[in-house]
Parts: structure tokens; C-alpha cells; sequence
């Protein structure tokens, strides 16, 4: 009997092995202050800055603009090079390459957000020194507040106390969350914890900071069209998360 049981255990063990599902790892929204943990942080809000020069040239290549100034090159180069049917390769050929120069010109114009990437990723952006304050100081009234999805850190959102008088509030100068997990609503888990965090330390208002991390622009204002919606839906998303609470 006694081998039967353990042949049978033996079994199930086995079955087990086979159909169990590999387990979920946790998903976890905490403040952190974990030298490492910071790190990974600051380097996903200064990646989601650099991700803007894909957004921005995407900006400038769908613009009306630009679409008309390129449809008006190609018109002018098929005026000037087309007489007669066999010309058409060289106009093509022609008009290709000035697509690619107006693609390099787009590249150029969007490399601005790589150089602001690179200043954001700096330990001094991210203690905020400046003239009027020693970054130990600013650094304590700052929190770092992160998602992981098991070991992996998908969200960041960085949070600063800031004093006006006898006022005290919150201003968020980074908040993003790892490209392939946004739209599944870990960046409203984060927004909802910092305002937690918030009435837990009597900071009276929880608001995004004027120069946030992704609030430069580097176009022309009529190219600014696909950033100015982002920046009303991230206002949008904390005003709900504030009345939530």
C-alpha cells in the first residue's frame, strides 16, 4: 500500500510537471530607494526621451507641410527631367534621392532629442542641481517611485517636493512606462501611487513639473501637434487619478 501511495505521488508529480503553467511573475508599484533600482529608473525616463525623435519625425513626415513640399520637389524635378518615356527612370531615381535627402533633413532636425536624452540621463539632471541649491538637499526631497514585473522594471515616475511659502506639492519631472507595456495601465498605477504618496507626506497637490522630462520641444510649434495630445492625455490621466483618491 505504502509503495502504491508513493508510486502514485510519484505520478501526480509528474503530470504536474507537464501541464503546470509557468508561474506569472508579480507586477509591484512601490517607492524605491534602492541604489540600482534607481538607476534602471533614471535610464527608462531618459530612454523615453530619446523614443520622442521617432514620434517627432513621424510628426514631421505625415504634416501637410511636408507632404506638400515633397509632392511639389518631385513635380518640379518630373517638369524639368521628363520629355519623353524613357526618361521616367531617371526621374524616379531622381525623385527617390530627394526623399532620402528629405529624410536626412528630418533626422537632423529630430537629433535634438537625443542630445536632451543624454542631458536627462545625467546624475545631475536627475538630483536637479542648480545654482540656488546643493543637490544633497534636493536629492532628499525627491522619491522615485517604480513598477516591476517580476525582476524587471517597466514604470518609472519621479516625484519632487516643492515648497511656495507654507505650501507644499508634489511635481512629477519624469513619468513612463517601458514601450511594449503601455496602454495596460501600469502608468495610471503610477500616477496613483505617487498621489498616495502624496497625502501620506501632506503635500497638498500633486501636479507635472513645467520642464519635465519630456516636455521639450524641439520642432517648430506646427509640428508639435502629436506631443501637445500626449501632454493633455498624461494631465488628463492625473486629474482622474487625484479624483479617484
Amino acid at each position: 500500500m505504502a509503495d502504491q501511495k508513493q508510486h502514485s505521488s510519484s505520478a501526480m508529480t509528474h503530470n504536474s510537471g507537464e501541464t503546470s503553467p509557468k508561474p506569472i511573475p508579480e507586477l509591484s508599484t512601490y517607492v524605491t530607494t534602492d541604489p540600482q533600482e534607481v538607476t534602471d529608473a533614471h535610464r527608462l525616463v531618459a530612454d523615453s526621451v530619446a523614443q520622442q525623435r521617432q514620434l517627432a519625425a513621424r510628426a514631421i513626415i505625415f504634416h501637410p507641410v511636408w507632404l506638400g513640399a515633397m509632392l511639389a520637389v518631385i513635380a518640379v524635378i518630373y517638369k524639368i527631367m521628363y520629355h519623353e518615356r524613357s526618361d521616367l527612370a531617371l526621374v524616379g531615381t531622381t525623385g527617390a534621392g530627394c526623399v532620402m535627402a528629405g529624410l536626412m533633413v528630418v533626422r537632423v532636425c529630430t537629433g535634438g532629442y537625443i542630445d536632451h536624452a543624454e542631458r536627462v540621463g545625467t546624475r545631475a539632471w536627475l538630483e536637479g542641481t542648480d545654482e540656488h541649491q546643493d543637490a544633497k538637499a534636493q536629492q532628499s526631497e525627491q522619491k522615485i517611485i517604480v513598477t516591476k514585473f517580476g525582476e524587471t522594471i517597466i514604470g518609472a515616475l519621479i516625484v519632487k517636493k516643492v515648497r511656495d511659502g507654507r505650501n507644499v506639492r508634489g511635481v512629477i519631472r519624469g513619468w513612463t512606462v517601458l514601450q511594449r507595456y503601455r496602454g495596460k495601465g501600469v502608468g495610471k498605477g503610477l500616477l496613483e501611487e505617487a498621489v498616495q504618496l502624496c497625502q501620506r507626506n501632506g503635500w497638498k497637490n500633486l501636479e507635472f513639473d513645467a520642464e519635465h522630462a519630456n516636455a521639450k520641444r524641439i520642432l517648430p510649434a506646427i509640428f508639435d501637434g502629436p506631443f501637445e495630445k500626449r501632454e493633455m492625455r498624461a494631465r488628463r490621466a492625473l486629474e482622474k487619478s487625484q479624483r479617484r483618491k
